[in-house]
């Protein structure tokens, strides 16, 4: 863990001075703080301090002596994490104040729990505001601040779809620190979105019918690598169409008397458990690709976020190979096979088949309304199986 402070030229200057950075390094990984501004002509580049000709001079040269001192303690340098070690220099008793602190910590969350679509989203909207606003507390976050980025947006030609998607992504990392104790909730997304009307149409959504899952199930003559993909997407099917990524981080333990309990990622805090039988072709799909050792996990591809983004990418990469050499299409117009349409193709087929709302429900895991579910009771086994199998199998 390190910390270093210096005159930071790479963004620009800003009214004609740059920023001054507190710059936390850990393990290649990297985090800047702005504690100040400075011009070139009133800055020290050898020993990265203000010069006395600076208009904040002496704050600005003892917040840095301080700084320096804090890095050199062992309490600073046992930590890990650059958000920890950023912490550590907030002085706040454990409490962030600094919005982008907490921003980075939820996306740090999220990312520990294979929801990295929403750190993704996170990271996006608050890259957004922070070069809008480089500091930002959270008793900065008023309706004037968020009206005047809005206008900015609007300003650089986004849709208002675009934007009123960042601000929801900057309110919910707000409530989430509202719900903390960590701020007042001075309610500055109240009204917001009015002037943001959006278009909203339903969603095209690319399914394979029975034909196109019958070509995948009876592939021949793939490469090793295509044949993979191909089992892959097929597993996702047997599962009643679960997400790729809890396929990916599938853990053994989760398999339990013939059954594979999920818990969908994307839904967070909103999931629920539930179970899916194994089929018999599912079974055999997982013996063939299934680590050996003694890891947790089912399958021995990397665990982490990287990890999993490359091989998405190029599991839909060999998906879209697979479609073009067996002549698949894609109803009802066309498009790319990937792994999300093998859970549309799922949702489609059952609801084809007559396969009733609420079991289909339950064999995908979809977020459930509490008003709506309160008083249903779950469907048995035996009648949740059978229609699992009369999607699978055609």
């Amino acid at each position: 863990m390190k910390a270093t402070v210096k005159l930071y030229k790479n963004d620009g200057k800003s009214k004609g001075q740059y920023p001054v950075k507190l710059i936390i390094t850990h393990q290649k990984k990297i985090k800047r703080k702005t504690i100040g501004y400075s011009s070139a002509e009133d800055w020290n580049t050898l020993h990265e301090l203000p010069k006395t000709s600076h208009d904040d001079y002496e704050d600005l040269y003892g917040l840095i002596m301080e700084y320096r001192k804090k890095a050199l303690s062992l309490k600073f340098k046992e930590l890990e994490g650059v958000i920890s070690g950023m912490s550590f220099f907030e002085g706040s008793k454990g409490k962030i104040t600094n919005f982008y602190l907490f921003a980075d910590q939820e996306i740090e969350r999220m990312k520990k729990l294979n929801r990295n679509g929403n750190a993704d989203a996170y990271q996006y909207a608050t890259d957004q505001l922070e070069k809008f606003a480089p500091e930002l507390s959270f008793t900065d976050i008023t309706r004037t601040l968020l009206e005047n980025f809005k206008q900015h947006k609007k300003e650089d030609g986004l849709k208002n779809t675009s934007i009123r998607t960042y601000l929801y992504e900057i309110r919910a990392i707000y409530n989430k620190a509202v719900r903390m104790g960590i701020c007042e909730d001075s309610r500055p997304f109240t009204g917001l979105f009015l002037d943001l009307p959006v278009r909203i149409r339903r969603n095209k959504n690319e399914y394979l019918d029975r034909k196109g899952i019958k070509k995948i199930m009876e592939a021949e003559e793939l490469s090793k690598e295509q044949q993979m993909a191909v089992d892959l997407n097929l597993l996702q099917f047997y599962f009643c169409g679960a997400d790729l990524v809890d396929v990916y981080y599938l853990k053994k333990k989760q398999i339990v008397k013939g059954r594979a309990f999920f818990k969908r990622a994307k839904l967070g805090v909103k999931g629920y458990e539930f179970d899916v039988k194994v089929l018999p072709e599912a079974e055999e799909i997982i013996n063939k690709y299934k680590t050996d050792d003694d890891s947790e996990y089912i399958f021995p591809w990397r665990k982490d976020e990287t990890g999993y983004k490359t091989f998405r990418s190029n599991h839909n990469r060999k998906l879209e190979r697979v479609k073009k050499k067996l002549e698949i299409e894609l109803m009802p117009k066309g498009g790319k096979l990937t792994s999300k349409v093998v859970r549309h193709s799922f949702a489609t087929l059952g609801k084809f088949a007559g396969v009733d709302p609420d079991i289909m429900r339950e064999l995908m895991g979809h977020e459930r309304n509490d008003i709506d579910t309160a008083y249903k009771d779950k469907f048995p086994e035996k009648v949740r199986d059978k229609a699992q199998i009369k999607i699978a199998r055609m």
